[in-house]
């Protein structure tokens, strides 16, 4: 199976001909490309690449902090996506994860894999699904996955240790939060919501993830009760945060009558 490798930089470079390089040998009937130069230098390959681009049967984008929003990144991107149906284009992220990608980026929607064992072996029973020959029993391609992953791993090491990290830029609590709010209603959209009498509510695991960042932010109960107001069941809460706060003797009363109010729980 042909797999087009988009990148852009030198470590996003580094780690698709490391991960171009290996695959073969867990997955023996897939067929990498990646091109030799960095498209961004200015070596612009239009005829090869849309040549390469047009027998693609799988693309694999790598993302980094510094390459996420280059335009030949998001070129490629867009034209596997034009190509191929969403479920055959991955993105391996090398040194961010979900939440770093941009908010609005058409690279939010890909199948993304995480640089780690499960990651990468999640990508590889992915890749081994989408063939349409040659594919490998589950129990064999995770035996030859563990037999050469430490080769794989040992490489990426080497390269994420000699590459500087790139500077993050500092942010505040406020920016941080905004984020955190912005991507739990996203989130919501996608989900079915509960009507209840004082509105729709978020999911519980939602809710909980969202009160246990605000908490690590060192909001206070109060703050975290205004930023979570028309998000989440208010007695509800209060409930969940007594194991960060402990009780708070004024919502003692409240708290043990909230399993029999209904519009004060989402569980």
């Amino acid at each position: 199976m042909k797999t087009f490798f988009s990148w852009s930089g030198n470590k996003s470079h580094r780690i698709a001909k490391a991960l171009a390089d290996w695959l073969p040998c867990v997955v023996q009937a897939l067929d990498p490309w990646i091109s030799s130069k960095d498209i961004d230098r200015g070596s612009i390959w239009f005829n090869e690449i849309f040549d390469q681009l047009k027998g693609t049967n799988f693309g694999i984008v790598f993302i980094t902090k510094e390459n996420q929003d280059k335009p030949w990144l998001m070129f490629e991107s867009g034209a596997l996506s034009k190509g191929l149906t969403e479920n055959r284009i991955c993105t391996v992220l090398v040194d961010l994860n979900v939440r770093d990608i941009d908010a609005g980026s058409p690279l939010q929607q890909l199948n993304h894999t995480v640089l780690d064992r499960d990651g990468v072996l999640g990508l590889v029973k992915t890749i081994n699904k989408k063939l349409d020959s040659g594919q490998l029993q589950e129990k064999r391609l995770e035996q030859t996955f563990n037999a050469m992953w430490p080769d794989l791993e040992a490489k990426i090491e080497e390269i994420l240790s000699n590459d500087p990290a790139p500077k993050t830029p500092e942010r505040n609590d406020k920016d941080v939060l905004n984020d955190i709010l912005e991507n739990v209603l996203r989130i919501e959209k996608r989900v079915s919501l509960r009507s209840r009498n004082q509105g729709r509510w978020i999911e519980p695991h939602h809710a909980k993830t969202l009160i246990k960042q605000l908490v690590k932010m060192d909001n206070d109960r109060g703050d975290v009760l205004e930023a979570i107001d028309g998000l989440i069941p208010t007695l509800w809460a209060k409930r969940q945060l007594v194991q960060y706060f402990g009780q708070d003797p004024e919502d003692i009363e409240d708290i043990e009558d909230v399993e029999d109010d209904e519009d004060s729980t989402i569980n």
